[in-house]
């Protein structure tokens, strides 16, 4: 085990800061704090770096985590330092949520889980200082999904019914009921995987773009689709996984592609079940190239993990994919 894993917030506790957000309300800032006051002109400018930033997250740039780690601080010493109104202190606050949101995925895509947790907290605590109900459920659910990427699928459905209860849009209670499906399928909960899935859909046809904030703007029928395949496949049905998979590779967006090297992986899991060994070959070493190329070690590790499991199988095309991942690992 990675023992930068060790320190992640074991269950009670992680379960306590979904409840706690779900039951006591935004409360405006009481007092201004010593120090500058600050202008509009520095909060704009923020607000907008900030945005770029997490945009910018969601390509092969290693060099932004240092970058959104800096603004993130120097909108944190703004906060604790600086002299404000409460409306300027939510704008504050509501660009610290969004840095932490963002930090907090590049730390859990370089598999450093504790601080990925830590980021994720905060973010919860910041966006409730900014009212962003939405924002705050998104963490949530995202510390629910780490959680069942941590075979911890029981404490991620108890952080999701919490993080339901007070979400504002469409958009984010479709990607909290994907999540609670995937929970459910590792639980081997056939109904409460259904029933969270056709909410996810039912609740997708109800998102307004106009109104779906950027944090879940990018969710589609593409999440659901491949989400529901792995469900699938927990569930021991991978004929079923491999059409929702498709499809939701089909749609997905193709600079996404730390979720298209996880998809893939699932397609390539789907084969193996079915025996074919050509197309599993085709699709772990597509998963590798993608999970390298995004530079997540979150997604190689999935990819690699997976062609270790092809080890004692001697097809031929297993054969070739065990030695081009050793030069493309080695490389």
């Amino acid at each position: 085990m990675d023992r930068r894993s060790f320190l992640v917030l074991g269950s009670s506790t992680l379960i306590e800061v979904a409840a706690d957000w779900a039951r006591i309300e935004p409360r405006h800032l009481s007092q201004a704090l010593g120090g500058q006051n600050i202008d509009e002109e520095l909060l704009t400018w923020l607000e907008q770096r900030s945005g770029e930033l997490r945009s910018f997250a969601a390509g092969p740039h290693p060099q932004v985590s240092g970058l959104i780690d800096a603004h993130l601080n120097t909108t944190i010493d703004l906060i604790t330092q600086g002299r404000y109104t409460s409306a300027t202190g939510r704008r504050l606050h509501g660009v610290a949520a969004g840095l932490a949101h963002c930090a907090a995925w590049l730390r859990f895509d370089a598999d450093r889980h504790a601080d990925a947790q830590r980021h994720w907290q905060a973010a919860v605590h910041a966006a409730h200082q900014a009212g962003d109900r939405d924002l705050a459920a998104v963490a949530l659910s995202d510390l629910a999904y780490q959680a069942t990427w941590l075979s911890r699928p029981a404490d991620a459905i108890r952080v999701l019914e919490h993080a339901r209860s007070r979400t504002r849009t469409a958009a984010a209670r479709s990607l909290l009921d994907v999540r609670s499906a995937r929970a459910c399928a590792v639980l081997q909960d056939r109904h409460g995987t259904q029933r969270a899935l056709a909410s996810a859909e039912t609740e997708l046809e109800r998102m307004n773009p106009h109104d779906t904030p950027p944090v879940v703007s990018w969710m589609s029928m593409a999440d659901v689709n491949a989400d529901a395949g792995r469900c699938w496949l927990d569930l021991g049905d991978p004929c079923r996984a491999g059409t929702a998979i498709d499809s939701g590779l089909s749609e997905l967006d193709p600079r996404r592609s730390r979720t298209k090297a996880v998809f893939l992986t699932y397609r390539a899991e789907g084969s193996l079940h079915d025996r074919d060994a050509f197309a599993a070959a085709a699709d772990a070493r597509a998963a590798l190239d993608t999970a390298l190329g995004s530079g997540a070690a979150r997604c190689i590790d999935l990819a690699s993990a997976l062609i270790r499991r092809l080890d004692d199988r001697i097809e031929r095309p297993m054969i070739e994919l065990r030695e081009y991942a050793r030069e493309r690992l080695a490389g």
